[in-house]
């Protein structure tokens, strides 16, 4: 984050910077706290994550208002202006990894009945792929580091993998245990899984936006999605 002559505007900019970094840290928890309530039947753990839902939104409405007034009363143009604008747009990815976290927990008890352990640690392995995805991205952005950056938009494709090799799975779950209600909320958490994957990845997009004023346009692995 660059400073400026103005100590006004420097205070704006490093509310906001302190905001967002905020944001990613509870988002860091949230998807923590979902992927043990999967593992471990934790229904504590999940209306923790519902409760932290609702300081995002407050985060993401403050990183927004104090965005437009800064841009009302400094002014910014050309990167100060690229920098505020990608702020909005990561921490509105923020906002809606927060929304599929809470949406996870909350199917995650619904299943405190199910017996079946194997597909509950397939989706664990998909979540923390995911956490670790989410982690690198975050540190893209508070070490503004374009090279990490770059990878985790690389390796969206492993998220995608998993996923698609998960729905594999519970397809055959549903076919042999017949278990409709289960299988249909285990199959929404992994498609939010992979949503939360294509939020990291656009964090990470707009991090490198934000620093170097171009967009990551190259080409990277792909993997079918099945839905």
């Amino acid at each position: 984050m660059t400073l400026h002559i103005s100590s006004a505007y420097n205070e704006d900019l490093v509310h906001i910077n302190a905001k967002v970094v905020e944001m990613g840290g509870l988002c860091e928890q949230m998807i923590e706290h979902s992927n043990k309530a999967i593992r471990d039947n934790n229904i504590e753990l999940a209306d923790k994550v519902v409760l932290l839902d609702e300081k995002t939104d407050d985060l993401e409405t403050d990183i927004n208002e104090s965005i437009i007034r800064a841009i009302a009363l400094r002014q910014p143009v050309a990167d100060d202006l690229r920098v505020l604008f990608s702020a909005i747009k990561i921490s509105g990815a923020f906002e809606r990894v927060g929304d599929l976290c809470k949406n996870i927990a909350k199917r995650s008890r619904l299943l405190n009945d199910d017996p079946h352990k194997d597909v509950r640690k397939s989706i664990f392995s998909l979540g923390e792929k995911v956490k670790e995805q989410l982690t690198r991205s975050i540190n893209s952005y508070t070490q503004q580091d374009i090279k990490l950056a770059k990878k985790v938009w690389e390796r969206d494709y492993e998220i995608d993998q998993l996923y698609t090799d998960l729905f594999d799975e519970l397809l055959v779950y549903l076919k042999k245990k017949k278990r409709v209600a289960a299988g249909s909320h285990l199959m929404i958490i992994a498609k939010n899984y992979e949503r939360i994957g294509d939020h990291t990845t656009h964090i990470s997009e707009m991090t490198h936006f934000a620093i170097t004023g171009r967009h990551l346009v190259a080409e990277r692995p792909k993997v079918n999605l099945p839905v």
